[in-house]
């Protein structure tokens, strides 16, 4: 007798931490696969994964992204039906079966000793059940009653399944069983197909198709597929199915019919076309998105190689979208940036690309250009269509793009080369103003390439020991002497000798190395400090992106720790930018930082957007006016009228004011005049090392 050994199947379990992604790259992979066993830690069953509930569920709007990084514990049946492999195959399918019939639509676990050993299908048991036919007829013939109730029960099971099931004579091709499942996906009735051939359904070269396919499967005795078959429907629809055929032979071995078995996968069809879409293009803009880009402009160039003319990547970015983002909120940002994407495909031709890189930035693939002057006129035109106000609800924004543009083959025939130098372009653009357009300039790779090798030795300086700290000495007109020093960084470079701070300093913000670096000269400032008079002041400078950093506080309390200097004698120079950026957070560690007992300076005064009101906001030390008004004081009224403001405005808030730049005796004795209280610049003294600092102020220098 045929047991459940018999009709399984080896198939590769998974376990219940899998992720939804590995199981749909393996249904993808493996197409036969209709169900996956789960297995615990000892490979005992633990649930089943069926293909249809599965991609069911990824078909839905997100489901991918929903379920990629999900276990599949999630996503199995955890009741699967699970047999003994000498479970006899008669018993099963009358007995066990008979209440669960649904379960083996899904498939069944059969195991040996509580372990896995294999699945079974439905179709598994038709084959097997055929087997079994053929093998005993005469015992069959003597057990009838037992034949009509698993006819019976398979016939349920055949008419219960979701799937299309047919069944043809070999002889003559004519249907003899189609389940109601059929019925529904040919959009006919079983009388209408019974004991008809496909000659009588389809179109003469619909069915002499069908016909050569059913005899190849007759003649092979083995299970043909068919991966994508296009069956007309009664109701002029097209149902497209994925077919398993199988012969089933008489007690001659000889083929007696045709099974079939046709799984609908029109909706796995429109899921794949949805993730497919889903992975190359924007969903807020429906514009291309990175990958399909980099496929269109690699197509784009291959073409252009062919027919020798000239190619433009055109990389837009919008000017003040953060901005808007920030400031009216996300919602109206994305409306922002549907509206622009519509303005960017209104100034391309037809068959030029338009993409979204990600957050506010475009690109742009344009083909067939004889000269420049199309990429201009393109360049041109976006400007100006980004220049136009924004209605969004109600709000009339302004923001305005800049564009770069890269040209091949003149500036490169690699796709990733051309939208570098495009981003190239696009930066000297901004930094020209914004609102422009700009091709990209060889001199421009030049720069980058030696941007780059200054970044490299930056990142290595700090630990080579290649940072020194000069002061620069702030000098107490009413006292008559020095009563303070400005702490300034100087990278000495062992080819390039030294580095402007102007140089080195914007770059180690930009990468992140500014927090350490302000880190170490805070440490290193104050340590040399602790050894000057009592009364002599250490100014340190902080960067706004050091603010950034939520140890800063710690910082400066660990440093002062480790070097004995008192609170009272340091001071932190800060410019208005620290209250721009993210203003509360920031004001909270300016008062932690004043509580230590630490002054704050706000450097550069007059310079920026609000000083008067950060004034207002928190009690500042000291204020220091820009070496910019200093400059002119002598010769225009209007810098000393402003200088005048100053000062008075210091005086009448208890600030210390401090005037920044001052190298003559006349700008000295002007300032003083005026009731100036702290000055600083040559004519005092010159940044010098340590250890000249050291010297003037009458002490060792620290070793």
């Amino acid at each position: 007798m045929f047991t459940l050994r018999d009709t399984v199947s080896s198939l590769t379990p998974a376990r219940q931490d899998v992720l939804g992604k590995s199981l749909y790259e393996r249904f993808r992979e493996e197409p036969d696969t209709l169900i996956v066993p789960v297995l615990d830690d000892e490979d005992r069953p633990i649930g089943i994964v069926e293909r249809n509930a599965f991609f069911l569920r990824m078909a839905a709007e997100y489901g991918r992204a929903l379920y990629a990084n999900r276990p599949i514990s999630t996503l199995m049946d955890r009741e699967p039906l699970v047999v003994y492999a000498d479970t006899e195959l008669a018993s099963f399918t009358t007995d066990s079966l008979s209440y669960r019939a649904s379960d083996l639509l899904r498939g069944f676990i059969v195991t040996e000793g509580g372990r896995y050993l294999g699945v079974g299908t439905v179709l598994g048991l038709l084959q097997a059940a055929n087997e079994t036919n053929r093998r005993g007829v005469a015992a069959l013939a003597a057990a009838k009653a037992d034949v009509e109730r698993a006819q019976t029960f398979m016939t349920a099971i055949v008419e219960a399944m979701p799937s299309m099931v047919f069944v043809k004579r070999a002889d003559d091709h004519s249907y003899v069983l189609l389940n109601r499942a059929g019925e529904k996906t040919l959009g006919m009735s079983r009388d209408q197909v019974i004991g008809k051939t496909d000659a009588d359904i389809h179109d003469p070269e619909l069915a002499a198709l069908y016909v050569e396919r059913d005899r190849e499967v007759l003649l092979s005795g083995e299970v043909r597929v068919i991966e994508e078959d296009h069956v007309p429907r009664a109701d002029g629809g097209m149902a497209i199915l994925r077919t398993k055929k199988i012969a089933i032979r008489d007690a001659d071995g000889e083929p007696a019919y045709l099974l079939g078995v046709s799984e609908d996968i029109a909706e796995r069809k429109r899921a794949e076309a949805q993730i497919a879409r889903l992975a190359h293009y924007d969903p807020l803009t429906e514009l291309p998105n990175r990958v399909l880009f980099q496929k269109s402009l690699a197509e784009a160039l291959a073409r252009r190689a062919r027919n020798g003319d000239q190619l433009a990547v055109h990389f837009i970015d919008l000017d003040r979208f953060k901005t808007v983002n920030d400031t009216l909120g996300h919602p109206l940002g994305d409306a922002l940036l549907r509206v622009a994407a519509e303005r960017l495909r209104n100034c391309v031709r037809e068959g030029d690309t338009v993409a979204r890189l990600g957050g506010d930035e475009f690109a742009v693939v344009q083909t067939g250009l004889k000269d420049m002057t199309g990429a201009t006129r393109l360049a041109e035109r976006v400007v100006e269509a980004m220049s136009a106000p924004f209605d969004l609800q109600g709000h009339q924004v302004v923001i305005g793009a800049s564009v770069g543009v890269s040209v091949a083959p003149s500036d490169g025939e690699d796709a990733d080369e051309l939208l570098k130098k495009a981003d190239m372009a696009l930066y000297r653009a901004k930094a020209e103003g914004r609102g422009a357009f700009h091709f990209f300039e060889h001199a421009m790779d030049e720069q980058l390439q030696a941007r780059r090798a200054l970044e490299l030795d930056l990142r290595r300086a700090l630990q080579a020991g290649e940072f020194e700290l000069f002061y620069q000495p702030l000098y107490n007109l009413g006292d008559e002497r020095v009563t303070g020093c400005e702490a300034l960084l100087r990278w000495r470079h062992p080819e390039r000798g030294m580095v402007s701070p102007a140089d080195f300093i914007p770059l180690a913000e930009e990468i992140g190395l500014i927090v350490p670096l302000g880190e170490w000269v805070l440490r290193k400032a104050c340590a040399e400090a602790a050894q000057w008079p009592d009364h002599v002041r250490l100014a340190v400078n902080l960067s706004p992106a050091q603010f950034r950093d939520r140890g800063l506080v710690r910082t400066v309390v660990s440093a002062l720790a480790g070097s004995g200097l008192p609170a009272q004698r340091l001071e932190l120079e800060i410019t208005e930018s620290v209250l721009l950026q993210d203003s509360q957070s920031n004001m909270t560690m300016l008062h932690d930082l004043k509580a230590l007992g630490v002054r704050i300076s706000m450097d550069d005064f007059g310079t920026g957007y609000s000083s008067l009101s950060y004034l207002r906001s928190f009690p500042f030390d000291k204020i220091k006016i820009d070496q910019t008004f200093v400059r002119d004081i002598l010769e225009d009224s209007d810098a000393m009228a402003i200088i005048k403001a100053v000062l008075d405005l210091g005086s009448s808030m208890g600030i210390v004011t401090t005037a920044e730049g001052v190298e003559t005796l006349e700008q000295l004795n002007a300032l003083r005049g005026q009731g100036c209280a702290e000055i600083q610049g040559y004519f005092i003294s010159r940044p010098a090392p340590a250890a000249e600092i050291a010297k003037m102020l009458g002490v060792e220098p620290v070793r």
